[in-house]
């Protein structure tokens, strides 16, 4: 009799860790099906490329770097048709479940850029389904392009950039950003700014 009520109680605990562990397992497998595998996109590392918007010269394209400064502090150095590179300090925040916030500033002349971005490996359904994307709604999201404006300026200017593969960067640099002077190349330009990064025909290690 006591051998069967050890064996009923071994079962039982058995069969509460299986019930735990399915809970789980359903919980993860409804979790991947309703939200994905949503992931702070990386911004080190890679080039990004894109424009901003001016209000005499209109559109101007640019190269941009995620460096950690000295301090720790993560910055955004922006190289464009000419001049020194400017350099902003990096605010995220990812306190919304949609969006990443980010806040780029300038302290040397208070110029702030406001700024989100999607979360890499999310799946949007709403938003896609809003776009007309009725075939791959139900697709997890790779677009971590960052979309934002300049703050306190009337009309708006855009900012935006995406990731820009390294192969791609020499031509995007002499076709669009400097196309009568793409020497010295914008890893030199860095450089010279005291910037040092990856060159960009190297694959760089992808940390998440």
């Amino acid at each position: 009799m006591a051998q069967e009520s050890l064996i009923k109680r071994i079962l039982g605990v058995v069969a509460g860790v299986a019930l735990i562990i399915g809970l789980i397992a359903v919980y993860n497998v409804w979790s991947w099906l309703s939200e994905g595998m949503p992931l702070i996109p990386r911004l080190e590392d890679r080039w990004w490329a894109g424009y901003y918007e001016t209000t005499v010269l209109g559109r101007q394209w640019c190269l941009v770097r995620f460096v950690k400064a000295p301090s720790g502090r993560l910055q955004m150095v922006v190289l464009s048709a000419w001049g020194a590179p400017d350099t902003f300090d990096v605010d995220r925040s990812t306190s919304s479940e949609s969006f990443v916030d980010l806040t780029f500033t300038d302290r040397a002349n208070g110029v702030r850029i406001e700024a989100k971005q999607l979360y890499d490996g999310k799946r949007y359904y709403l938003g896609s389904l809003m776009v007309r994307r009725f075939r791959d709604f139900w697709k997890m999201n790779d677009d971590v392009s960052i979309r934002g404006h300049f703050a306190a300026t009337s009309p708006e200017r855009e900012f935006v950039i995406e990731p820009l593969a390294d192969e791609k960067v020499s031509a995007f640099w002499g076709r669009y950003v400097r196309p009568d002077r793409p020497q010295p190349p914008p890893n030199e330009v860095l450089r010279a700014a005291g910037v040092a990064i990856n060159d960009y025909g190297r694959k760089a290690e992808q940390v998440r």
